[in-house]
Formats: C-alpha cells, sequence, structure tokens
C-alpha cells in the first residue's frame, strides 16, 4: 500500500508539473488612444484625428501577439467632421533566445494591404529593430494608371546607449516596383529618409516618467521616374529637418498607466525635378506642390493602457 501511494504521488506530482508547462493564450493588456494630425495651414483641428484600440495577448513564454484597430476622421471647425480611412493592424513575435525576436504584421488600409517580416535585439548597450515590407495597393484603376505595389522598409538598425542617453540610426524608405517600366505615367521612383537620434529621460519618478528625443534628418532623397517626366517636378524634405518628441506616462494603479506623445517636425520644402506639373507624394504631403506650404507637422497622442 505503501508503494502504491508513493507511485499514484509521484504520478500526481508528474502530471500537475506537466499541466503547469503547458502553455496558454493569455490577454496581457488592453488600452485605447486618441491621436491628432496636423500639418501648418491645414485643418484647424486635425486633418487626421485617430480613435485606436489595442490588445496585446502572449502564448507561453515566447511567443507575443498584437491588435490595433483605428479610425480616422477629417476635422475642420468649418468643414465639419468626415471620415478618412482605418487601419488594422495584426502583430506577431517569436523570441529567439534572451537577446533576439523575430515578427511579423499583417497591416490593413482601404487603399492598400503591407506585409511585414520584422525583428530586433538588445546585446548590452547596444539593439535595433528592423521592418521590411511588400505593400500591394488596392487601386481600381491598376498598377498601370493607379497606385502602384512597392517595397517599404524602416528601422533604427543601431542604437548605443551612451550613459542616460541613447544614440541612434533611423532610415525608412519607399520604392514602388513598376516605376520605370510599366507604369504609365509619371511617379515617384523612391523616396529615402535618414536621420540621427538622441533620446533620453528627463524625469523619473515613482509613477511620473518623462522623457524627450530630437532626431536631425541629414539626408531625404526622392526621384520622379516613369513615362512622361520631362515637364514634371515633385517636392522633398530639405536636408536638414529636426524633429522634436516628448513622451510622458503616469501610473495611475498597479495595472493602469496613461500615456502622452508630442511629436514636432520643422522642415523646408526642396524641388526635385525641372518640370512646371506637381506629381504628389503620398509621404511627403503639400498643398498644390507649393514650396511655402506645409512646413510643420505636430502629432499629439494620449492614451492608456491595462495589464493583467
Amino acid at each position: 500500500m505503501r508503494k502504491t501511494a508513493l507511485l499514484l504521488t509521484a504520478l500526481g506530482i508528474i502530471s500537475g508539473v506537466a499541466y503547469a508547462e503547458q502553455p496558454e493564450l493569455k490577454v496581457k493588456s488592453v488600452g485605447q488612444y486618441i491621436e491628432i494630425d496636423n500639418t501648418s495651414g491645414a485643418e484647424d483641428i486635425g486633418e487626421k484625428v485617430h480613435f485606436g484600440n489595442k490588445v496585446s495577448l502572449s502564448y507561453g513564454k515566447d511567443w507575443s501577439f498584437g491588435l490595433m484597430a483605428r479610425k480616422a476622421w477629417k476635422t475642420d471647425t468649418d468643414d465639419g467632421i468626415h471620415s478618412t480611412g482605418h487601419r488594422i493592424d495584426l502583430d506577431a513575435w517569436k523570441k529567439m533566445g534572451d537577446n533576439f525576436s523575430i515578427g511579423a504584421r499583417w497591416r490593413q488600409e482601404k487603399s492598400y494591404d503591407r506585409y511585414y517580416l520584422r525583428t530586433k535585439y538588445s546585446y548590452g548597450m547596444f539593439s535595433g529593430d528592423f521592418d521590411i515590407a511588400y505593400q500591394s495597393n488596392n487601386s481600381e484603376a491598376g498598377r498601370k494608371s493607379g497606385d502602384r505595389d512597392g517595397y517599404y522598409f524602416e528601422g533604427t538598425p543601431v542604437s548605443v546607449k551612451l550613459g542616460p542617453a541613447t544614440v541612434g540610426y533611423y532610415f525608412k524608405t519607399e520604392t514602388p516596383i513598376a516605376a520605370g517600366s510599366d507604369f504609365n505615367g509619371a511617379g515617384i521612383d523612391h523616396w529615402y529618409r535618414h536621420q540621427l537620434r538622441v533620446g533620453m529621460p528627463v524625469y523619473q519618478g515613482e509613477k511620473l516618467n518623462i522623457g524627450v528625443q530630437y532626431g536631425w534628418e541629414f539626408a531625404n532623397d526622392i526621384e520622379v521616374s516613369g513615362d512622361k517626366t520631362d515637364n514634371k517636378f515633385t517636392l522633398k524634405h530639405d536636408n536638414n529637418s529636426h524633429i522634436l518628441w516628448l513622451t510622458a506616462s503616469y501610473q495611475v494603479t498597479e495595472n493602469l498607466t496613461v500615456t502622452g506623445s508630442y511629436e514636432y517636425d520643422m522642415f523646408k520644402w526642396e524641388k526635385e525635378g525641372n518640370g512646371s506639373s506637381y506629381v504628389s507624394n503620398g509621404s511627403n504631403k503639400t498643398t498644390n506642390g507649393s514650396l511655402d506650404s506645409d512646413k510643420y507637422y505636430g502629432e499629439l497622442q494620449i492614451g492608456w493602457t491595462y495589464k493583467f
């Protein structure tokens, strides 16, 4: 009887450990935010006002997932409120050890779908992240006369922590595939942005944390390509643009945190191409191709996160 009791106890312990080690899909946090984007000379409230919802999940120790869904409106005291689109992001991350992770994202908007491969790392004082994506545009006009499919790259491949400050190199590129080949008309062949970023905490308290980051955009290149480009031009930011970010978080309770951030971009427009007809670039929005328009950009976000 004693041996039987010991055997049953051992089996109970083993089965209990095995059950405890089974991975579970858990909700880690939920949150919401409001974001107001605007450029100088645009709407008096916001050319885009976003309302977003976020959910973070985990599966075991190595997998994490995220869902973000938001709606955007154009808001002006004279013109009223008008819907301008939506976005859904589905994220998945897999830890490959203590210092390296790989991930994927599916971004869905009305005008395009974007499919990402992602990576991030952290080794001592060094860290970084990098995204590569294929963008499939949903134009009814098709590839020849509508918006073209393209590649998208963005990331901070290397950051170095120096005392309280973190210094990093950031870049972002967009490259339509069809420019110069089967596209009937003039379009953007590529757009590159390169920045040096420096960030550090300003205040760290028991509940309140405030941080600041500065970005110097030292290189910005854009090119018009495709058919009928002789009399075309576009606009790009100059090679001496400045961006400032302010961030803050306040821990209301052990689980609830309120966050806020503000981005302010300062730049000048430069003309690319010698023509007189403007080629619109969706990522560099300006009013009718005017060198004197939209020289400042602001982005305000306020939100909350509840962790379980």
